[in-house]
């Protein structure tokens, strides 16, 4: 009845999405139930909650509704000052997104997961194309459907095959037999499944939709498709393939290990370049989430082995860092909203000096920089140090190349988290800091849109110094590793080391203001200081760009203009940028393949009913010869 009343809530906000306060509030109040459910979930009751024979909230299901709960809560609360485009068409999809996504984790049986899965990514589809007449929009959405379908059709086909071995399509009986199949029926599943839920994560080399949906998105709706949406991937990971599979071929472990290591490192690497913040911070989802599945391949290989260790710690390290990533990645989403209202534009090569005119944001997005770039005390650092501490566990708990391979898993991700800190530096100081490189007209941001950037900033540092109740918690989700967690030692020092941080800052803080310090002019051997000599995004990573020119395939075009331009040009025009390599050498003759074929297959089609009962009997054929 519950879940009957969120569905009707949500049909209602939608009919009300003309009367914007009424179905602001309306959001917000349907967000905070979900954020009230998924706590009752994990600390009143479990499962007893909500148990039926069509839609159930375990621990786990409720953990990740805790995920979606909270960036709904928050993104609901920004809207009320977010006026960046019409909100009619937002009001009207983002209730009923917000309630598939909820059929989604609580869904018991096959048919109402998928039918929840097709209603988040249709609705998502509608809420990408709100600015449907900005360029690139529309087409943008698009490669996003497709790619959805893609991954609808992989999770259609495991679920079926899951649901065939075990005789049900009841997700509580899979939680009692599934564990029991044959290694090969397995192998099938965790495949089709493992790329249904990689392709809507983002993971590499499946990501090509996310830097494209995300960005041209509101800003809202960015928030609640990184921080809760592509979560819902590794949702069905964790529970179909490493809760409910039980121990598979140790195969699959090393491909989530690989595809998190490559998928976080070049994640990084191509957020590097970016100059459009909102397309940067799509690429540090795809980071981020590589290093959750590094996190789930930790706990697939604990799963493998036998080893409760690796078991509980690659958990711990995968729904923490879920969380995190929801809070500070939804918190960034939302600042670079304010900046593009504040400012009508993302481009980080005409901004500058933002502090001054929108402190608040700028603070939010600093605290949020160093969550993500995995910094004390914030919560990111905490989710990647478990990390770390699995991957560094695999290294000195086995011999020969499994100890190299797990020593080079855990020097990936010491190479991210450098990287991301470089990237998180150029954000923030070309964009908040230095003066505006380009003349912008300023809009004045209000105060709703502030409270929640910051209010997820102040979440980012509590989970930050006290994280050991939510790491016991996440510890005892799954019911097959209660009986571990209690004897699993997970030593968490840091918060001593977050309290000693917020000391000294304090402290320095205090000197600052009792010293006498003066300020002198600017100067620079002579010359007037302007905007031209500060640094761009560009010219930050270049060396970035040249030592992995490799990846990035740079290239470059200089153009020299004027009436003598050969040998005295009056102007130069110079255009870069890079090649992404995923869609050099796999989308794009993919895609032409694909029309290729299409244009071959349309003379099949000469309109004819003859032809196509042909067509059909011939069908039928095959499946009497092939099907017994």
């Amino acid at each position: 009845m519950l879940i009957l009343w969120i569905v009707a809530s949500g049909l209602l906000i939608s009919l009300t999405a003309s009367k914007r306060l009424l179905s602001l509030g309306l959001t917000l109040a349907l967000s905070i139930i979900f954020l009230v459910l998924a706590v009752w979930g994990l600390w009143g009751g479990g499962s007893a909650f909500l148990a039926g024979p069509y839609l159930a909230l375990t621990p786990v299901r409720a953990w990740f509704l805790l995920v979606l709960g909270v960036v709904s809560t928050m993104s609901s609360w920004y809207r009320f000052g977010y006026r960046q485009h019409d909100e009619t068409a937002t009001a009207f999809w983002l209730p009923l997104f917000m309630v598939s996504m909820v059929g989604v984790i609580t869904a018991q049986t096959v048919w109402i997961f998928m039918t929840a899965w097709e209603v988040m990514a249709i609705t998502s589809f509608f809420l990408v194309v709100a600015h449907h007449d900005r360029p690139g929009v529309v087409k943008a959405g698009y490669i996003y459907l497709v790619m959805s379908q893609v991954s609808a059709i992989a999770i259609l086909s495991g679920l079926l095959l899951m649901a065939s071995a075990v005789h049900s399509m009841h997700f509580g009986v899979w939680a009692a037999d599934a564990r029991y199949l044959p290694l090969g029926v397995k192998s099938w599943i965790f495949g089709l499944l493992g790329l249904g839920f990689a392709v809507k994560s983002g993971i590499i080399p499946f990501h090509v939709w996310l830097p494209r949906a995300h960005p041209v998105a509101p800003a809202p709706v960015s928030s609640l498709m990184s921080g809760a949406m592509i979560k819902l991937g590794v949702f069905g990971v964790v529970q179909f393939l490493l809760i409910d599979l039980g121990p598979t071929n140790v195969i699959w472990s090393v491909m989530l290990l690989v595809m998190g290591a490559v998928s976080s490192l070049l994640g990084v690497l191509y957020a590097l370049m970016e100059h459009d913040l909102k397309r940067l911070l799509a690429y540090h989802s795809i980071e981020n989430i590589g290093i959750i599945f590094l996190g789930l391949g930790v706990m697939a290989l604990g799963i493998d082995w036998h080893r409760p260790f690796l078991m509980v710690v690659g958990l711990v390290a995968s729904l923490f860092h879920t969380l995190n990533h929801a809070i500070f990645k939804s918190q960034l989403f939302l600042a670079a909203g304010a900046v593009e209202q504040h400012t009508g534009t993302l481009d980080a090569e005409l901004l500058g000096g933002l502090i001054r005119s929108m402190p608040g944001i700028a603070v939010g997005f600093l605290m949020g920089s160093m969550a993500i770039s995995a910094l004390p005390p914030f919560n990111g650092f905490i989710s990647e140090w478990v990390t770390f501490r699995g991957l560094l566990s695999i290294a000195g708990g086995s011999t020969g190349l499994w100890a190299v391979f797990g020593l080079g898993m855990a020097m990936v991700l010491a190479l991210t988290g450098a990287l991301a800190g470089m990237c998180f530096v150029k954000a923030s100081g070309v964009i908040f800091l230095g003066q505006p490189r380009q003349p912008v007209s300023h809009r004045v941001i209000p105060r709703s849109m502030t409270w929640p950037i910051l209010g997820l900033a102040v979440v980012s540092l509590a989970l930050g110094v006290f994280p050991s109740p939510m790491v016991h918690v996440i510890a005892s989700l799954a019911p097959a590793l209660r009986a571990h967690a209690a004897a699993t030692p997970l030593p968490l020092q840091a918060t001593v080391v977050a309290l000693a941080l917020v000391v000294v800052a304090a402290v320095a803080a205090l000197l600052a203001r009792v010293w006498d310090v003066r300020e002198a002019p600017r100067w620079n051997c002579g010359r007037e200081v302007d905007a031209a000599m500060q640094f761009t995004s560009s010219s930050f990573t270049k060396a970035v760009r040249t030592t992995f020119a490799v990846i990035y395939r740079p290239h470059r075009n200089l153009t020299r203009l004027g009436t003598q331009s050969q040998d005295f040009p009056e102007r130069l025009s110079y255009h870069g940028g890079t090649t992404p390599t995923w869609e050099r050498y796999l989308y794009r003759p993919g895609y032409r393949l694909a029309w290729t074929i299409s244009r071959y297959s349309t003379r099949m089609q000469a309109g004819s009913v003859r032809l196509y009962l042909t067509y059909l009997l011939a069908t039928i054929g095959l499946m009497l010869l092939f099907v017994h």
